[in-house]
């Protein structure tokens, strides 16, 4: 890697340092990261570059830059690898601005970015996207069905999934609801957001925002991802905390009834299940699959407790008073 950075870059690794999962290195007092990028089509990260240049030049100095290579192109090769090299802050700190406040900042940054989004974009989308997983799922699950069980995880997949699949279904219904009562706003426009939020450096407290995160969606997108986050993290709803986190985003930016229907519709989209089903037949390595399976018997030992935290999700942060929200009629709080 040392020979292809500086064949492609022309910078000199000095100095390395892991931060999160990522390497990066020191050249000229300047810090780099190193940041793979195979999920990514071109089209895509050259909207992320567009976005962080944006992004830089309405002062928010956080944000991590693309580094072009010699011959101005942003993607490099490593052993066929896609990658790209980001400047950073030389001394990544640790925020201390609220969480909820500094991602109503960037939402609200981000609904004013002026170039046309096609490749990264995601708002609207949602259904679609969902039902499409759905059916990718159910046709896998309907083959599993048919051969013998190799593993644990298997028996709790064949058995675990019809009830999925119907929480799938009320998600992809609720949205249509919503897009039929309630009338979006302009805090319902697209904005920057995160692929998945929880898994930044900067949802984890270090002050620096990588591009290679982004998506372009609706902001209803990362406030959902950071409750849900929460609450596996805890297993269980942390009430105050998810209180104060939204009084936080709400200082700058209100939500709209619309606003918030979206991220209920999120939150009963059981994308915990998803992933953890997904991991663990897109890995062949024993210890990958061991913790996909202690987390999914944690998913299915929690499931009546989630349904509970949804059916009073709306009662927990007092939007009654401001809003007429309906919640899904089966899901019934203790």
């Amino acid at each position: 890697m040392r020979e292809v950075i500086n064949d492609e870059y022309g910078l000199s690794i000095e100095q390395t340092e892991k931060i999160g999962e990522y390497d990066t290195f020191l050249f000229k007092n300047e810090r780099y990261m190193i940041v793979p990028v195979e999920q990514r089509t071109s089209e895509e990260v050259n909207e992320l570059y567009q976005m962080g240049m944006y992004l830089h030049a309405k002062g928010d100095l956080s944000v991590a830059s693309f580094v072009q290579t010699k011959t101005g192109t942003i993607i490099a090769y490593h052993q066929d690898r896609p990658f790209v090299v980001l400047r950073i802050y030389p001394h990544v700190y640790t925020r201390t601005i609220p969480m909820g406040k500094e991602l109503a900042k960037l939402h609200e940054q981000g609904r004013h970015f002026p170039a046309y989004v096609a490749h990264c974009k995601r708002i609207g989308l949602w259904k679609e996207l969902w039902g499409q997983r759905l059916d990718q799922m159910e046709s896998f699950w309907k083959e599993k069905i048919k051969m013998p069980r190799e593993a644990e995880f298997e028996q709790l997949f064949i058995e675990s999934f019809p009830y999925y699949m119907g929480l799938t279904e009320n998600a992809i219904q609720y949205i249509t609801d919503t897009e039929l009562d309630e009338q979006p706003y302009f805090v319902d426009s697209a904005t920057i957001c995160h692929e998945r939020i929880a898994h930044t450096l900067w949802a984890e407290g270090r002050e620096v925002k990588l591009p290679t995160d982004w998506v372009y969606d609706h902001c209803a997108r990362d406030l959902a991802e950071w409750v849900r986050a929460l609450y596996m993290k805890e297993g269980r709803s942390d009430d105050e905390q998810i209180r104060h986190f939204f009084r936080e985003y709400e200082r700058l930016t209100p939500l709209s009834a619309f606003a918030w229907r979206l991220i209920y519709a999120r939150l009963v989209f059981p994308l915990h299940y998803f992933e953890c089903i997904e991991g663990y037949y897109s890995t062949n390595k024993e210890e990958e699959r061991h913790g996909r399976e202690q987390t999914l018997r944690i998913i299915l030992a929690n499931t009546r407790n989630y349904e509970q935290f949804l059916a009073t999700f709306y009662d927990r942060l007092e939007l009654v008073r401001r809003f007429r929200l309906p919640t899904i009629k089966w899901l019934s709080p203790a």
